[in-house]
């Protein structure tokens, strides 16, 4: 999470010093899904291109089963085309070379400096800075050298689940006790390989298992442990190809490349802000793989926070507007752990009588809804906030699809008409028509940019945002740099209203922002 936040926060002007505690990256990988909100972050920062050779090459319709021992399927989903910005649902990445491209663009970048084998171990704040003393270390190992202090107008810890950052802002953690040990399986695998693997979960009491794409050439497998095994014995290798053997793969089609014991948790960090200290990612929630959103997530907490810090230190708005990261997130990542639990509680079933009763629960579904797999994804929605009140659609997901400028270029709306930016979009109507001299104000401080979809603007390709716009009943609506919906309005007029409003909550150019400030210091993530 750290690289992308110095990412996005380079790009909007500010320095930005990341320190790692280990040496050399990480070669293996732990996650294997990226959603289609953080390829749109990736896509607002500049560098999806860059990124792309480590993606699954082949944006399809994907269906994953809950099946039986016997092939029996039970439950699906399939995602079905591109989603809300303008990708695929979920892509399969490989994390390490994923991981190496992100590092080399922060290298690169004139405003980010990357500190490999320092670690944060304390912290003291001032009134306008953090001063942390940094620790050389290899990982969890001392190396030689001495103690060394930087300062930063802001710290973000995005240092994991076992965070130091969140130890040392001694803030209480809820754990919601789930607790189940898997042993995860990386191997490389050649494409008829590749192809012919189920994707999703074996219910099968005797040994639960989750199969997933982990990137271009690239399978998983996940097999939970049984009381009494210890994860020395099932980790060997020997014990490892025994597992796999099942589904057809050897030695002689696959290599295997690491295999590890993990414990899935859902947890999450009480308070996500101390002052000048705020924490991200794993740092900040830690939830079970079973929909593939804890990457994601914190991919969520960066660029949230990117436009809050860069009002706050650019001096437009006071401090206080960091509050309402932790208030929109929390509740957000309390919704995606509850509902990853409650698939993990479904799938994590070893008694032969209770794996009966619920096979038999989702038999029933499926035959009563055969389309229910088809259904749309769930949508989760931000905590209280930053939003337009009182709004049904405020705090959901905006959309992307591609469009037609008024030049003729084709393209997805962001790679044409900007990103990073508050934007307001007009359905059919220019959406500033009715602005006062105030919103107007207020949305040049903002640096917002506003776009007509339709007649004389944006050609609509496809008839998504007809659609959207539909469903909102709206003539306007507000997006935040993060992609959400600030707010939408029936009348075009109605866009003067949210703009002030929106100027109001941001408590625009209060006295106690930073303007200026993080030329003196980097941030520190």
């Amino acid at each position: 999470m750290g690289l992308t936040l110095a990412l996005l926060m380079a790009n909007r002007g500010h320095s930005v010093a990341v320190y790692e505690r280990w040496g050399a990256r990480f070669p293996l990988p732990r996650a294997v899904g990226i959603s289609h909100d953080s390829l749109r972050t990736y896509q607002s920062a500049g560098v999806l291109s860059a990124l792309e050779p480590f993606l699954d090459p082949t944006p399809r319709e994907m269906t994953a089963e809950f099946f039986r021992p016997d092939g029996e399927v039970l439950l699906y989903q399939t995602t079905n085309g591109r989603a809300e910005s303008g990708f695929v649902a979920m892509t399969a990445f490989h994390q390490p070379e994923f991981e190496g491209v992100l590092e080399a663009c922060c290298t690169d970048h004139p405003l980010i400096t990357v500190h490999r084998g320092w670690e944060a171990r304390s912290f003291v704040q001032h009134d306008d800075v953090v001063e942390v003393s940094l620790h050389p270390v290899d990982g969890d190992k001392p190396r030689p050298g001495q103690v060394e202090k930087a300062r930063a107008r802001f710290v973000i810890g995005c240092d994991g689940a076992n965070s130091s950052v969140r130890s040392q802002m001694a803030v209480s953690v809820t754990d919601t006790g789930f607790s189940e040990s898997w042993l995860v399986v990386d191997l490389a695998v050649g494409r008829e390989l590749f192809d012919g693997i189920k994707i999703g979960q074996c219910l099968d009491p005797t040994r639960p298992t989750t199969l997933v794409p982990s990137g271009p050439g690239r399978r998983r497998f996940e097999f939970m442990l049984l009381p009494g095994e210890s994860h020395e014995e099932i980790s060997a290798e020997a014990s490892v190809w025994s597992l796999l053997e099942r589904w057809q793969v050897t030695s002689a089609n696959a290599e295997l490349v690491r295999q590890a014991v993990y414990t899935f948790r859902g947890t999450w960090a009480d308070t996500w802000r101390d002052g000048r200290v705020l924490l991200a990612g794993d740092a900040a929630h830690q939830m079970p793989p079973f929909i593939a959103q804890g990457f994601n997530s914190g991919i969520r907490d960066a660029v949230a926070l990117a436009w809050r810090l860069d009002l706050v230190l650019a001096g437009k708005a006071p401090a206080e507007i960091l509050d309402t990261y932790g208030s929109e997130r929390l509740p957000h990542v309390q919704e995606i752990i509850n509902q990853a639990i409650d698939f993990g509680r479904l799938i994590c079933v070893t008694d032969p009588e209770a794996a009966e009763a619920r096979d038999s629960m989702l038999r029933d579904m499926l035959r009563e809804n055969p389309d229910l797999g088809r259904t749309p994804l769930p949508t989760w929605r931000l905590g209280p906030g930053i939003r337009m009140p009182d709004d049904p659609g405020a705090g959901t997901l905006a959309i992307q699809n591609r469009v037609e400028g008024p030049d003729g270029r084709k393209g997805l709306f962001d790679d044409l008409a900007g990103a990073g930016h508050f934007v307001l979009l007009g359905n059919g109507c220019d959406p500033e028509q009715g602005l006062s001299e105030e919103a107007r104000s207020i949305w040049a401080e903002l640096g917002g940019i506003s776009a007509t979809i339709g007649q004389g603007g944006y050609h609509d390709i496809g008839g998504v945002y007809t659609e959207w716009f539909e469903q909102l009943s709206a003539a306007v609506v507000l997006v935040r740099p993060d992609f959400y919906i600030y707010g939408a309005s029936a009348d075009a007029s109605g866009a003067d209203t949210m703009i002030r409003t929106l100027g109001v909550q941001l408590q625009l150019n209060t006295p106690g922002g930073d303007r200026g400030s993080d030329r003196e210091e980097p941030a520190i993530g």
